[in-house]
């Protein structure tokens, strides 16, 4: 609501957007139903309500549901969204890091046994790109909201009709941070899977306010834990960072590609005698050293399963390093 009226340029008597603090006290102001507060006691005004009191009933619910967010949006605006949530293989927390190149600041997460190796076990998985894995986390939250079987499983006791309405709700749901950082329980890594923790009793009783307007009810005492397992394989970069890799899921790049058996194959005119001369010098001599880069290298560019980041320029610095 506070993007929708900034955008319909709704301002402050000052000219400023209006803050969040200031449209709750607007919202929940029950002089909009005719009545004045004084003292916590209430009263019937001299003036006529503008809306009804259903309506504004409707309102506090969602605010109501709304306000059990409201304890996440401090770390939620780190701009890190699973901050204290995320996991490693050896039950470490992960926690936010950045570094600078090019002009671009890059986020990780990165694990207490790199920051704190003499208090943490070190694993194998020790840091991983924070827009990878938190993109891999919104995508299954959505998969879940989207898989009617399963949601079916805690709709039960609802009529075929409010289950209808409350999985098409479910399907077409936007979920911001605040919202994801509340139904989120953990997520951990491990090598051969990531298992996300979810509270679908909050994410139940969320929808049932939205669909039906009803009060909403939650206390961290209701919390009901579901977990999904996803399998993956995380495998270590180039560049010392770890990288999910979905099964069945490919990126070939062609240029990299090119450029090994490009390599190899003047390797093998070199051990013929055969080496044509433009191969003896400039780039393609040292596209030649690319056949001894490490063997899982050479495979994860073949099965397009390399670092996404990963270029030529780059290949061609590792081979020469991996010479000396």
């Amino acid at each position: 609501m506070k993007k929708y009226l900034a955008d319909k340029k709704n301002l402050s008597r000052s000219g400023k957007e209006l803050a969040k603090g200031s449209l709750y006290h607007i919202l929940s102001n029950k002089v909009y139903l005719g009545k004045i507060t004084h003292k916590n006691k209430e009263y019937d005004g001299l003036h006529e309500p503008i809306i009804s009191e259903e309506l504004f009933n409707n309102v506090q619910n969602l605010l109501k549901a709304n306000s059990v967010q409201r304890k996440h949006s401090t770390n939620a605006k780190s701009g890190s969204l699973l901050v204290g949530l995320l996991y490693d293989d050896k039950q470490n927390k992960r926690s936010p890091s950045y570094s600078n190149g090019k002009g671009k600041q890059y986020r990780y997460y990165v694990s207490q046994a790199i920051k704190n190796p003499a208090d943490h076990e070190r694993r194998e998985i020790t840091k991983i790109s924070a827009g990878e894995i938190e993109t891999f986390v919104q995508n299954d939250f959505v998969k879940l909201l989207k898989n009617t079987r399963k949601m079916q499983e805690y709709l039960e006791s609802y009529s075929v009709e409010q289950q209808k309405l409350m999985l098409d709700l479910m399907k077409s749901y936007e979920a911001d941070k605040i919202f994801l950082r509340t139904v989120i329980i953990r997520v951990d890594l491990k090598t051969n899977c990531i298992s996300i923790s979810y509270n679908i009793d909050y994410i139940i009783k969320y929808f049932t306010t939205l669909a039906f307007n009803a009060e909403f009810k939650h206390s961290e005492q209701d919390a009901q834990i579901i977990t999904n397992c996803v399998e993956v394989r995380i495998s270590l970069t180039p560049q010392r960072q770890n990288k999910i890799i979905i099964p069945g899921k490919a990126n070939y790049d062609m240029k990299l590609i090119q450029a090994i058996v490009k390599s190899f194959w003047y390797n093998k005119l070199g051990a013929e005698r055969r080496l044509p001369p433009d191969a003896r010098n400039g780039n393609n001599k040292r596209l030649r050293k690319l056949k001894f880069l490490p063997p899982e290298i050479i495979e994860s560019i073949m099965n397009g399963t390399q670092d996404p980041e990963l270029t030529v320029t780059k290949l061609i610095e590792m081979a020469e390093k991996c010479c000396k």
